[in-house]
């Protein structure tokens, strides 16, 4: 099992894992193999990656929930209390399991606080002290197995994302409010699920607002785990949403517009995705068409990706209708618990209930695209951000006329590439030149680079007016040298930025490091105590928090140049 490189941080070296993993590989080559050649061609290149190769006509990617649809109150009716609260976390647990082995991505609870106030009223549970810390405990276990559990394949954990925030019943604010503190307060073994504070004025933003205190302990967690990130519904990205309606996956994986019904993400998900690379496309720009102007070589880039997006396209309808061939039977958790907003037996059949979905046209690169077209660094020029503002415009009517065409709920996503960001430079040197391909990463999505030197505010700036352009998905973070455990209004202040500045969803970094020899925390290279350099560090990739040495070669050759956009002094101040 030595030098097993896998493609994501969270799988780990079991026997079940590694047998999972050649298998994993025996698939996805007989499925490039019997795709159209041009399908083929594109991802072998590393022009584009069409991603879960090994699930690809077998399963759809993501889903937020609808945990209520199809729950089985009848079953809990003869319970205690202290029974109907362990045997709801046990079911969330049972379709965690099922759900994770029956899609190939993530499983968001859209509203955990809302759903778990409406369970127990719905089950008649009394608010009591003793069934409130029967409930306590119950969140402690879950945040507990989703850390502890690989379940899936034999060697990883579950992709979990909680969404709270807006629940104001007693209830409810109390979930959120024991969902909060034992996360802040556990140890760096606790590092999932991901939680997802949902921010909003007139619920939890304001200092008058009745959720205010939940929203201040959030930024205090945040403070010390990275952890929740931060859903902003006054932001121009998505103020036109009802937030009760939508959630957003840890990843960033966004499903809210619906060409079939109503805008909303509980009951939806991504049906699949694939990633365009963006600086392959202009380094073959550059390389056919070196001596011309730089507008002559976005107007050729535009084509070139349209072109690349066109097989895109037709790759995600292929999967879906591929997909469409199988039965409900292949999806017994979606069935039994209707998870969907439809049911998968109804009279329609799969397609009912699927064509819900999203299929979307990811990219990765902007910042290394546009500096190979222009010379110069997007973020540092008006030029530059009006130049990559202009491509990812251009890309978005591209996708949009793609849901107008078809009918389809097609989205433009902002990838985040754990894989694919050291996947296609390594591909790429194999025919080019140029230094953007050197580092041995690219930038996630449209992000500045990671040591682009700009402040927080300035961060937010540039990345903010690409929000609203990425409606299947995207966020932006800000980084810190080190925990800003005194400095919870700094926090609050780059929320306050990130709307601002239109940004739809927001994660803050820095380096979270432990000595295994004497439990000291903080940011080092060796224990400042015992000198010690066994070191356990906790780093986000991908949206999610992970030990920095199963990162990919890609990633961490990213976070080997991460810089802070703020440096934290010791009182706390940045």
């Amino acid at each position: 099992m030595k030098g097993i490189q896998f493609d994501n941080a969270a799988q780990r070296k079991t026997y079940v894992g590694v047998v999972y993993e050649a298998g994993t590989r025996a698939i996805k080559e007989q499925v490039l193999e019997a795709l159209p050649p041009e399908f083929s061609r594109l991802h072998n290149e590393g022009w584009i990656h069409i991603h879960d190769l090994e699930a690809y006509g077998q399963t759809y990617n993501c889903l937020q929930m609808d945990i209520l649809r199809g729950f089985p109150y009848e079953r809990f009716e003869p319970y205690s209390g202290f029974r109907k609260i362990t045997g709801i976390f046990d079911h969330f647990r049972d379709l965690v399991v099922k759900l994770g082995n029956e899609q190939s991505g993530g499983i968001g609870f859209p509203n955990f606080d809302l759903d778990l106030e409406y369970l127990f009223e719905r089950l008649d549970i009394e608010d009591s002290a003793e069934t409130r810390q029967a409930l306590r405990d119950s969140i402690e276990a879950f945040v507990d197995w989703c850390n502890r559990s690989r379940e899936r394949c034999g060697q990883t954990t579950y992709y979990v994302s909680l969404n709270i925030g807006l629940a104001t019943g007693q209830v409810g604010r109390f979930v959120s409010r024991a969902l909060l503190e034992y996360f802040r307060e556990s140890s760096l073994d606790v590092i999932k699920p991901n939680i997802v504070f949902k921010v909003k004025d007139g619920v939890n933003h304001l200092p008058t607002d009745r959720n205010h205190d939940l929203f201040r302990l959030a930024v205090q967690c945040t403070c010390k785990k990275m952890i929740p990130t931060y859903l902003l519904f006054d932001s121009a990205a998505n103020a036109a949403y009802d937030p009760l309606k939508v959630g957003i996956m840890g990843c960033r994986t966004k499903v809210v517009a619906n060409v079939f019904g109503e805008d909303r993400s509980i009951g939806r998900g991504n049906i699949d995705y694939v990633t365009i690379n963006l600086p392959r496309i202009a380094l073959d720009v550059d390389r056919q068409h070196g001596g011309r102007n730089g507008a002559e070589k976005v107007r050729r880039f535009k084509e070139r990706w349209a072109s690349i997006a066109g097989v895109v396209r037709d790759i995600l309808l292929d999967r879906y209708r591929r997909l469409l061939d199988l039965s409900p039977d292949d999806f017994p958790c979606n069935q039994t618990y209707r998870l969907w907003l439809a049911d998968l037996d109804s009279g329609g059949g799969l397609e009912d209930v699927l064509r819900h979905g999203t299929f979307s046209v990811g990219f990765i690169g902007l910042s290394e695209a546009v500096e190979v077209l222009l010379g110069e660094k997007y973020f540092a020029t008006a030029r530059g951000r009006e130049v990559a503002l202009d491509l990812v415009r251009h890309m978005r009517q591209v996708v949009d006329g793609y849901r107008q065409q078809l009918t389809m709920n097609f989205t433009l996503l902002a990838s985040s590439g754990e894989f694919i960001s050291g996947r296609f430079p390594a591909l790429d040197r194999l025919t080019f030149k140029h230094p953007v391909i050197q580092k041995e990463y690219y930038t996630n999505s449209f992000h500045v680079d990671v040591d682009s030197g700009l402040d927080p505010f300035g961060k937010l700036e540039v990345e903010g007016p690409f929000h609203a352009l990425s409606n299947g998905g995207c966020i932006s973070y800000v980084e810190f040298s080190s925990a800003p455990i005194e400095n919870a209004e700094a926090i609050e202040e780059v929320i306050q930025a990130g709307i601002d500045h239109g940004v739809n969803y927001l994660g803050v970094n820095f380096p979270l490091d432990r000595c295994l020899d004497c439990e000291v925390h903080g940011t080092f290279d060796r224990c400042p105590r015992c000198e010690g350099t066994r070191i356990h560090r906790i780093r986000r990739v991908s949206g999610y928090l992970e030990d920095l040495q199963f990162f990919t070669t890609g990633k961490k050759a990213e976070v080997g140049r991460r810089t802070p956009n703020a440096t934290l002094h010791p009182r706390g101040g940045c």
